[in-house]
């Protein structure tokens, strides 16, 4: 509850994560952990082939495991076969053709999980195969047996001003490729989930999952229930990165099927090297990028074409086509903007949802191109940016007129300062065995889902004060390792004007409150704060005419702070408890519900032109790298993060974001090298596909940057996607710098930079 005052008591100040210790003591039971009576195990039975037609399916080996019950395939469906989350192009069982090496096919059920998995080896599936497609240049170039209706998945566009009379006022123009890589959610628990069947015909799932409204719905769809028969609760999630959103409506509804074949409890944990197979990972997007610029440094004019390779089924790409797509030029003034972003279907595991949605994509192109432009005109990277970086009244590259929280300049001055740019940037080049590179990346990011997701872009939250004092949160969005309990905690103990030690924030399950939407695009902190704050309010009259009657004073005298009720003019106080206490005695409501939704936004779907977000993040990273000549190993020493974040909610928890995003970033690209032959991944364990260690993480200094958005709960935006973004862009352009030839590709391997060394680099 706003309490009058300027100051903040939870809001602004750093906190402990509240499931800290029983993470780390190993009190919290994972999903891996649960069990429940009666419960039996699945696992799946999926292609080995790319690209075919199923001709058979033969369970006889599998049936002589002891402990089989059964094999559950699309035949067993009482609802409809069908899991696309945005377009309706997945089967929830490959019952015709499979079109990817790890479409499921059925499900073997057994008594144990080790039985559930042999006898998932032992099914024997009978493929006619078809000539697999696994380039976008090969399914661009397709006329017969095309994977869907067509070969392109999505398609996005942004349109402002003349692009070509833009061109023509240029006085250089300069053209590039770009290229970005797979990457791997490898969270540490792999997919998993619980279906239980009820007493009423009913489902109730608890699963290892980001998006608790998403598996309701696919689970309705398949077993053909009213929503209101399906209950999912989310566990505690052992990491997701984007990689929990789609793929668990598929996990969810296929083992919910088994449960109602087999009337118990179903079980399903994948190992690794399955999920790694299965599941849909970052896009790889090839860019070609024409940018136009005066000679005095000022952009005129972009033209940009984006590819993206969806893999064998949407998932999310539309969401991701659309993000690069509005996200194409960055944070910068550009008068005229032309981009066409088209992603294909492949024979290869779908792409979904990974922290940032195609932004460290377009951050990569965009920010390659700044250092292109800048190294053309000689002019210092830093200062091209500040040339053309957004402020207040100006407009981003789809007409989006931004009037507050525009903190992008900020970040740049901040990091260039703290990092010493200017004599790092004059100093590096040889340096004995070592190469050293200065570079830097600036981002916005559009928070929440944007005028494409508009109609689902509501989120609401629950507060319950007890009589004892004690007071409970339900939020819609989910805890995913960012924090979010803790943040909810100090929001609501804020807007309530009581300790946040009284506060209790349940786990997230769809009866508690209304379809929140996907806890995705950095949204919790905006939605939740905002939903709290309503149901505040909502709360707020009860609780001051109860105290009013209890001090025999008006309500307007009342303020409720620091954990005490206060009357100004009796200058006397009580106990929040006793005023708990008194509201539960008096009979009057303890419980809201709030809810909040993103402004409507004026946008042209048509030509992409208009406000895209409500808001946007900035940041910029400054990275120092070394580049052995000797191994082609390149090391990051030092990352500087300015993030302008609107306010810090906990600037703890921003800390420990920024770091997270930034080691995930220099995985992304340094190291993370996802291979696939014909379509099978070869990279499905850490000896092959090389996550960053501690050795290869290196110092961050977060630099918080507080430029309060009008719309955001105290001001706050959102920080979880931001931190990944520029990460990849700035390690290139420092590498770049390193060497003295362009990175226009990742993940930088040794391979490649040996070889740049061998054909002429520094």
């Amino acid at each position: 509850m706003a309490t009058g005052l300027d100051k903040l008591s939870a809001v602004g100040h750093p906190h402990p994560r509240v499931d800290a210790r029983d993470k780390a003591t190993g009190r919290t039971r994972f999903l891996p952990d649960i069990s429940v009576d009666r419960m039996v195990h699945a696992y799946p039975v999926y292609s080995a082939v790319a690209y075919g037609k199923v001709a058979g399916i033969d369970d006889s080996e599998a049936r002589k495991v002891e402990g089989f019950l059964c094999l559950v395939t699309a035949a067993d469906i009482p609802g409809t076969n069908q899991v696309g989350v945005i377009i309706e192009d997945q089967p929830l069982f490959a019952s015709e053709v499979v079109r990817y090496i790890g479409d499921v096919v059925a499900l073997a059920v057994a008594e144990t999980d080790e039985a559930a998995r042999e006898a998932a080896s032992l099914v024997k599936v009978t493929i006619n195969p078809f000539d697999p497609i696994f380039s976008i240049e090969a399914s661009r170039a397709a006329t017969k047996q095309l994977l869907h209706e067509t070969n392109v998945a999505c398609k996005h566009q942004v349109d402002k001003g003349d692009v070509d009379a833009g061109f023509g006022g240029a006085d250089v123009i300069v053209e590039a490729d770009f290229d970005t890589p797979y990457q791997e959610h490898f969270y540490l628990e792999p997919q998993g989930c619980i279906a239980i069947p009820d007493s009423h015909g009913g489902m109730e799932i608890v699963g290892s999952l980001q998006c608790p409204f998403y598996v309701q719905k696919a689970v309705s769809k398949a077993l053909h229930l009213p929503f209101s028969q399906v209950r999912v609760e989310q566990s505690p999630l052992g990491g997701a990165f984007g990689g929990k959103e789609d793929v668990p409506s598929e996990v969810c509804a296929q083992a919910a099927v088994a449960a109602r074949v087999v009337g118990r409890p179903v079980k399903m944990v994948y190992r690794r090297r399955d999920d790694v197979q299965i599941t849909s990972k970052r896009h790889p997007i090839e860019m070609h990028y024409k940018v136009g610029v005066t000679k005095d440094g000022k952009l005129v004019a972009a033209d940009v074409e984006l590819h993206g390779n969806a893999g064998a089924y949407a998932t999310l790409s539309s969401v991701v086509s659309y993000r690069s797509t509005m996200q194409a030029m960055g944070p910068y003034v550009v008068p005229n903007v032309r981009v066409r972003s088209t992603h294909w279907y492949t024979n290869l595991p779908p792409t979904g949802a990974f922290r940032g949605f195609g932004s460290p994509q377009a951050a990569f192109g965009h920010e390659r191109m700044m250092d292109l432009l800048a190294e053309e005109l000689g002019i210092d990277p830093v200062e091209l940016r500040l040339r053309n970086v957004l402020k207040p009244g100006e407009e981003t590259s789809t007409g989006h007129r931004l009037e507050a929280s525009v903190g992008v300049e900020e970040t740049i001055l901040k990091s260039r300062d703290a990092s010493g740019w200017t004599a790092k940037r004059s100093g590096s080049g040889g340096d004995g065995r070592y190469l050293r590179g200065v570079g830097i990346a600036t981002i916005h990011y559009g928070n929440c889902l944007g005028a494409a997701g508009w109609a689902m872009d509501g989120a609401g939250a629950k507060i319950q004060v007890h009589r004892d004092g004690s007071v409970s949160v339900a939020f819609g969005l989910v805890e995913m390792g960012q924090g979010a309990l803790t943040v909810v905690a100090q929001m609501a103990a804020e807007a309530l004007g009581v300790d946040p030690a009284r506060i209790t924030v349940a786990p997230t399950e769809t009866t508690s409150v209304p379809d929140s939407g996907p806890s995705v695009a950095s949204r919790n902190v905006v939605m939740t704060g905002n939903a709290i704050l309503d149901a505040t309010d909502k709360l707020r009259p009860a609780l001051l005419e109860a105290a009013a009657e209890m001090f025999e004073c008006d309500p307007g005298d009342i303020v409720i702070r620091d954990d005490r009720v206060h009357c100004g003019k009796k200058k006397d106080s009580i106990g929040f408890q006793e005023l708990a206490d008194y509201l539960y005695t008096s009979n009057r409501p303890m419980d809201m519900l709030g809810w909040w939704h993103v402004p409507k936004l004026t946008y042209d779907p048509e030509h992409g032109y208009g406000e895209a977000y409500f808001t946007y993040s900035y940041a910029t990273h400054i990275a120092q790298v070394r580049v052995d000549r000797l191994t082609g190993l390149v090391h990051v020493d030092k990352i500087w993060a300015a993030h302008d974040v609107g306010r810090a909610i906990n600037p703890a928890g921003i800390e420990g974001q920024v770091e997270g995003g930034a080691a995930q970033g220099i995985g992304w690209a340094l190291t993370e090298h996802f291979q696939v032959n014909d379509g099978r991944v070869t990279t499905t364990n850490l000896s092959t596909y090389l996550l960053p260690s501690c050795l290869d993480v290196a110092e961050v200094e977060t630099i918080v940057v507080e430029d309060p958005d009008p719309l955001g709960p105290w001001g706050a935006k959102g920080i979880g996607e931001p931190a990944i973004i520029p990460t990849g862009a700035a390690i290139a352009n420092a590498v770049s710098h390193a060497l003295g030839v362009p990175v226009n590709t990742l993940p930088i391997t040794p391979e490649m930079v040996l070889n740049v060394l061998e054909q002429g680099g520094r």
